[in-house]
């Protein structure tokens, strides 16, 4: 029989797709198949999936709530506070002004910081506000270079400029309507012109001598060598640097007040949104959250924009408030830290960045 079932002649494939969908159809008018929605099969499909796995449900089901005896075993263990009428647990507070914040962790940072001029300024208000925060400033070391924050002695050139910047910023303010704008030359030929005479002077030794004679007499007595510094590449026209007139506000308070100081906003009430108080904190009076932070301070004997008296005074709040701090000072002028640094400021900051 399986013989002569395999001498029969084979169906071409076409006719054997409409035979067989002609049984098909024969067999659904007569009942025999139940075509159901997919929705209707994927309900079928879950109901024997859980008939398949009653026992794990059952298991996680108490799993389930053994965890929460557990839990409400554990809210009933917690000793009750005296003011305990909320249900839901108050967070502490935060942390108060200490000399280093309380840190479990070990800190994965080992920074050392070397900083000039009002870079250094900026870098000491980080990390006192980092410290008066409760948070880490992961600072280990400090190297600051001619630091700015005390001005009681200034350049006489910059004189006038404290004299008459408040009007200046009042003019602003009530004429063109800005709070703040940049100190600049506003154009790229100005920016080009002025560039080309810092170029000139250095191919004539003439307007040179004239340039560091004018510099030094404006500049108190500084022995910086501003032609050289002038043409560094930040001074092209492209990218000459510019002020902000806060920036320049900020500076004419601090030589106003005698005091290392955060920014006076002017009035009693922006004051208090900006810290809390009506007067601007000093930097100094948080100079004993830096204990356990060694801090350099170096000065040029030459220098005019920060001369040494002012630096001194650092090192005397530094001294006061328990500061690992030293001094050290050098035959330089002011911007000779950065531009003309000799070897042996190397080899000084170099000691001070390999020690632990």
């Amino acid at each position: 029989r399986a013989h002569a079932d395999c001498k029969q002649p084979a169906v071409p494939a076409g006719q054997a797709v409409e035979q067989q969908e002609q049984q098909q159809q024969q067999q659904q008018e007569a009942g025999t198949i139940d075509i159901k929605s997919p929705n209707v099969q994927e309900q079928q499909a879950t109901e024997v999936l859980l008939r398949l796995q009653p026992k794990q449900a059952q298991q996680g089901s108490s799993a389930k709530q053994q965890g929460g005896q557990q839990l409400q075993y554990k809210q009933e263990q917690l000793p009750a506070t005296p003011n305990s009428s909320s249900k839901q647990v108050q967070p502490e507070p935060a942390a108060t002004v200490t000399g280093s914040p309380s840190i479990d962790m070990p800190d994965p940072y080992n920074l050392r910081v070397v900083a000039h001029s009002l870079g250094g300024f900026m870098t000491l208000i980080f990390c006192v506000q980092r410290a008066s925060m409760g948070r880490p400033h992961h600072v280990r070391r400090l190297i600051l270079l001619s630091p700015a924050g005390f001005h009681p002695v200034i350049p006489g050139m910059f004189k006038p400029v404290v004299a008459v910047w408040k009007y200046v910023m009042l003019f602003m303010k009530h004429v063109w309507r800005q709070q703040a704008f940049p100190v600049h030359l506003p154009t790229f030929v100005a920016r080009l012109l002025t560039f080309k005479v810092f170029v000139d002077a250095t191919k004539l030794p003439a307007v040179g001598d004239l340039v560091q004679a004018f510099a030094k007499l404006a500049l108190g007595g500084d022995r910086s060598a501003w032609d050289r510094a002038l043409l560094m590449p930040h001074y092209a026209a492209a990218g000459m640097p510019l002020l902000s007139s806060l920036q320049v506000m900020h500076f004419c308070q601090l030589y106003q007040t005698g005091q290392c100081q955060l920014y006076d906003f002017g009035s009693v009430a922006a004051n208090v949104m900006a810290y809390q108080q009506s007067k601007p904190p000093a930097v100094s009076d948080a100079y004993h959250t830096l204990r356990g932070v060694p801090v350099h301070l170096v000065t040029g004997l030459h220098d005019g924009v920060i001369p040494p008296s002012n630096i001194q005074l650092h090192y005397q709040a530094m001294k006061a408030a328990g500061v690992d701090v030293s001094y050290r000072q050098f035959d330089y002028g002011h911007m000779d830290f950065t531009f003309s640094a000799k070897e042996e400021l190397g080899y000084y900051v170099m000691s001070l960045l390999m020690r632990e």
